[in-house]
């Protein structure tokens, strides 16, 4: 008997054959059950997150009913088990979903509604703690408190997951599955009845980006009459198959792609966002592997693409042994298309041999199931109307679309709001009635806040939208977000509380930008102090949307109005902006700031300098004589996204050694020191100093390396800090052939003299992290006993005497370690590491650590067995170092800045303070100050917390009156 939460529940037959559920795990039951003419069952490939594309798991539908059926038993056991019936009622039973892969959101999402519980699915977080905390806190409140599901791995990346009340991961599941027996589902008491007809079948979460975030409630009618819409519209056939690169926390994937091709009963593949951004090519050759006949992609990826195979031609680089005839339909949206990008892309893949090929532009919101109007391009028909961004086409059957203005619907070509109506539009938002009322007019109509008009065919055209949010390469980004990471920044030169973020989006631009309006304290005279300041801005801006802003508008008070709620009006602004009002002032931020380059430009000196400023060229879109081989690849506009780009780019123009990695980009960011690098990867002169962060008129600050050597822990930090230069510290026997220091004390002198030849004036500011601290602190004494002023140095969770830490470590234990300190793997496992690896030679202990790693961090870093090893060796040299030494002497003052401690090392925080970082008293000749910061050992300079790292660390150099 099957379980009753996922019987069969069938309304009625289409013409097209498909049957109607009742029930949304109905569509995957459909699913399940077909064969095609030849037996052939349809079902999913799912690439792992460390895929390099030939890596695919294979699921039929049938064997995801099944596991979906499984694990929902044991969900269900677990959940009867932990937590009292009146918790879990009807009310409780939502689930929201926090995973960052395939396999586990599409498994656990169907196990969910196998269940009978109704699943809500998460968006990636926020990097930034404090909007981290509140969204968390906001969806708790509109959940009512709902079951948290994830991983170990990401509950420990974010803490405020795991401290909800219903917080259970999949492996706590998984541990206890073997109790669980088949017939949970249908004894089971917390597992409803399926949602059916107006009941929330699922809920999609908005971005949040004009607040808090909405629940969407979509239902079953809604999305089965949305599928057939888009089936019709798109021709959907039954040899489809559909291919996908975008989380399942998007409509994009749920309805435009994973339930299309379960409802027609077609094969899927899904396919992660990283691998294709990072080589579109990728897209391609999983396109002729799977044959894929349709797909969904936005304009930024579509010009993406187009660039690259354009840059392949241009090389005279092939691609050899793709057959793309496969491909009949590629649907665009999230963003507005341009008509030349639709050319290009039509033109490119006509020259690699794809016949019969429809792109279609679509329109649509989470609130109406994804696309709910599709238009065929034409380019004939966008010329002849003259258009810059491509038709939107005319609505499925599904859904009414109106135009309204001035209190009317609207005549051809009149701009007006666009109103939806119709079996795929919403009916509310979840347990939010001010909201829902406040989105539609009095007689029914979805007011969608878009601005578009009727062309004389009937198609609709977007115009542009009344809403203030921001579309960056298809993600909605609230200017509210960039506003306060500027106001917290605390930059120097600008007037607080006065910034506004507006949309801007250049003529034959591939995505949307963005403006950024600021005061400044003063008037600029000097001009290189005046990019100095703009430059900080827009360093502070990117943050958030991991994009520069296209201008800087530099306004003095009396040009800038607020209303009586203290807020500048964006939209004032942006009409003033459009109008050309700021001409005179606006300064071009899409490349760093520098108007006075031509005084310090450094140009490339040989050959592999010019190679990588070109290939920052071609990833930046900057003209190559902007680029200074003296700046760092940051500073540039690289972020943690492009730099696997950047690697990739570099691998084309240069052919790379293997030992070159991103580590090898990151310890040396600068770009001559890259080259230099690359040109002597087996052998070079040993320099500790990497600049992370040159821009700033603040005092430097110097960052003493951890006992893994390397500068990776630092990289948020250079990304936060923007009003000082930054320099950081790395070992010696990270590159090849190096000799690895004798002592502490020797380490301390060389990097002495590095620092002297780098800074030779002080005051100077210097913190060391973890063991490194050691080495900070014995810098300090030979810069005073120098005569030199050192006015701040810090210990970043790490006390004086070290013995007790490192005494018991060998260097199976170091490597192992290391490895958690590199986010590979969790610190639980640790124990069960050192047991397990024990009796295995050096090379068997990598190549274990290796295997285990999470993969998707393990791809990122691109580490390779010998690079791995060179890290441990450096460890474990620190900890032979650490075991012998002894700290005596004292500097003039010592901070401590602590924050959860390593399990291994105090279970305690207040008796890790007392009895550990209070110790530094004894080598502190003036009292120490001991500052809380959030986070653990490992992860207190991750980008979740280091904006609040930051702002404790300004607060202190402030004090110290630097």
């Amino acid at each position: 008997m099957a379980p009753a939460a996922v019987e069969l529940h069938v309304k009625n037959t289409q013409g097209n054959g498909l049957l109607d559920p009742q029930d949304l795990i109905g569509i995957l039951e459909n699913a399940a059950l077909f064969k095609d003419g030849v037996g052939k069952e349809p079902g999913l490939w799912l690439y792992k997150p460390e895929t390099d594309g030939t890596l695919p798991v294979r699921w039929t539908y049938k064997e995801l009913l099944l596991e979906a059926k499984r694990k929902a038993s044991i969900l269900l056991h677990y959940l009867k088990a932990q937590f009292p019936a009146d918790l879990l009622a009807v009310k409780r039973k939502v689930v929201l979903l926090h995973f960052d892969n395939h396999i586990d959101s599409i498994a656990w999402f169907w196990a969910v509604v196998s269940a009978g519980l109704l699943p809500a699915i998460s968006p990636p977080l926020s990097a930034n703690a404090a909007q981290q905390e509140q969204h968390i806190q906001h969806l708790t409140t509109l959940l009512e408190t709902p079951v948290v599901l994830s991983t170990d791995r990401l509950i420990k990346r974010y803490p405020e997951l795991g401290s909800q009340p219903f917080t259970v991961t999949i492996e706590q599941l998984l541990s206890q599955s073997s109790n669980v027996f088949n017939d949970e589902l249908d004894n089971g008491k917390y597992g409803s009845q399926p949602p059916r007809g107006e009941e929330p079948a699922v809920l999609m979460l908005t971005s949040g980006s004009t607040g808090n975030a909405k629940a969407v409630e979509l239902t079953v009618p809604q999305l089965v009459a949305s599928l057939r819409g888009k089936s019709k519209a798109l021709n959907v056939s039954e040899n489809a198959s559909f291919l996908n690169w975008i989380g399942l926390d998007h409509v994009a994937n749920l309805v435009e792609i994973h339930l299309l091709a379960m409802y027609n009963k077609v094969d899927q593949v899904q396919l992660r966002a990283h691998d294709v951004i990072s080589e579109p090519v990728l897209f391609l050759k999983v396109i002729h592997n799977h044959r894929i006949t349709n797909t969904f992609a936005p304009n930024f990826f579509l010009a993406l693409l187009t660039k690259r195979l354009a840059i392949l031609e241009s090389e005279a680089s092939s691609i050899t042994g793709l057959d793309l005839s496969c491909l009949k339909t590629v649907v665009s949206g999230g963003e507005a298309n341009l008509v030349e990008t639709g050319k290009a892309l039509c033109a490119t893949l006509e020259k690699l041999g794809v016949t019969k090929f429809a792109l279609y532009v679509a329109y649509g919101l989470t609130e109406s199931s994804a696309g709910l109007s599709y238009g065929l391009f034409d380019a004939k028909y966008e010329d002849g109307e003259d258009h810059e961004f491509a038709s939107i086409g005319k609505p499925t059957i599904a859904a009414k679309v109106r135009v309204f203005g001035d209190g009317k619907e609207t005549g051809p070509y009149v701009l007006g709001e666009l109103q939806l109506s119709g079996d795929a539009i919403f009916k509310n938002y979840y347990r939010d009635l001010e909201a829902t009322k406040k989105s539609f007019t009095p007689d029914g109509w979805f007011m969608t806040g878009d601005r578009g008009y009727i062309d004389r065919t009937g198609a609709l055209n977007i115009a542009g939208r009344s809403k203030e949010i921001l579309i960056i390469n298809g993600v909605n980004r609230a200017p509210q977000d960039i506003e306060a990471a500027l106001e917290t920044a605390n930059l120097a030169g600008v007037v607080s509380s006065y910034f506004a973020a507006f949309s801007h989006r250049p003529k034959g631009s591939d995505t949307e930008g963005y403006c950024v309006v600021y005061s400044p304290q003063v008037t600029f005279e000097v001009p290189k102090r005046r990019d100095e300041i703009a430059e900080s801005i827009a360093r502070a801006a990117a943050v958030i949307p991991g994009m520069r802003p296209e201008w800087l508008i530099p306004l003095p008070l009396s040009r800038l109005e607020k209303s009586s709620l203290g807020k500048l009006s964006r939209t004032r602004l942006k009409k003033q902006f459009d109008q050309g009002v700021f001409d005179d002032v606006r300064i071009r931020s899409r490349i760093p700031i520098q108007t006075y380059v031509h005084a310090s430009y450094v140009a490339p000196s040989n050959d592999t300098e010019k190679k990588v400023v070109e290939a920052l060229g071609d990833m930046l879109e900057m003209p190559a004589n902007l680029i200074s081989v003296d700046r760092t690849i940051f500073e540039l506009g690289v972020t943690s996204l492009t730099l696997f780009r950047f690697e990739h780019l570099l691998r084309k123009h240069i052919s790379l050694d293997v030992g070159v990695s991103i580590i090898t980009f990151l310890n040396s960011p600068v770009i001559r020191n890259i080259a230099t690098a690359i040109d002597n990867a087996n052998s070079h002169e040993y320099n500790p100093v990497a600049q992370l962060q040159a821009r700033g008129s603040k005092l430097p600050l110097w960052l003493v390396h951890p006992a893994s050597g390397n500068v990776l822990a630092f990289l948020p930090l250079a990304r936060t800090i923007v009003d000082r230069p930054l320099y950081a510290l790395t070992a010696r026997g990270l590159g090849n052939n190096e000799k690895l220091f004798d002592s502490i004390p020797e380490m301390a002198d060389t990097y002495f003299q590095h620092v002297k030849r780098t800074q030779p004036k002080g005051p100077y500011a210097l913190t060391g992290y973890s063991l490194g601290t050691t080495v900070a602190f014995e810098l300090a004494k030979r810069l005073e006993a120098n005569g030199d002023e050192v006015a701040f140095c810090a210990a970043l969770d790490s006390p004086p005497h070290i013995i007790p830490l490192v005494g018991p470590l060998d260097w199976t234990a170091a490597a192992i370690r290391v490895t958690y300190f590199l986010e590979l793997i969790a610190q639980d496992d640790i124990p069960k590491y050192e047991v397990e690896f024990k009796g295995l030679s050096q090379v068997e202990v990598i190549n274990r650590l290796l295997e285990v790693s999470f993969p998707e961090q393990l791809a990122k870093l691109k580490l390779t067995t010998a690079q791995l090893m060179a890290i441990v060796h450096v460890t474990d040299n620190f900890g032979k170092m650490g075991k012998v030494y002894q700290p005596e002497g004292t500097v003039r003052k010592m901070d401590a800045f602590y924050c959860i401690p390593l399990k291994s090392v105090c279970l305690n925080k207040d008796k890790w303070v007392s009895e550990h970082l209070g110790a530094w008293q004894d080598f502190s000749r003036e009292p120490i100050e001991v500052i809380e910061c959030e986070g653990d050992h490992a992860d207190m300079l991750n980008a979740q917390y280091v904006e609040g790292f930051e702002q404790r660390l300004s607060k202190v150099l402030a004090a110290r009156g630097i």
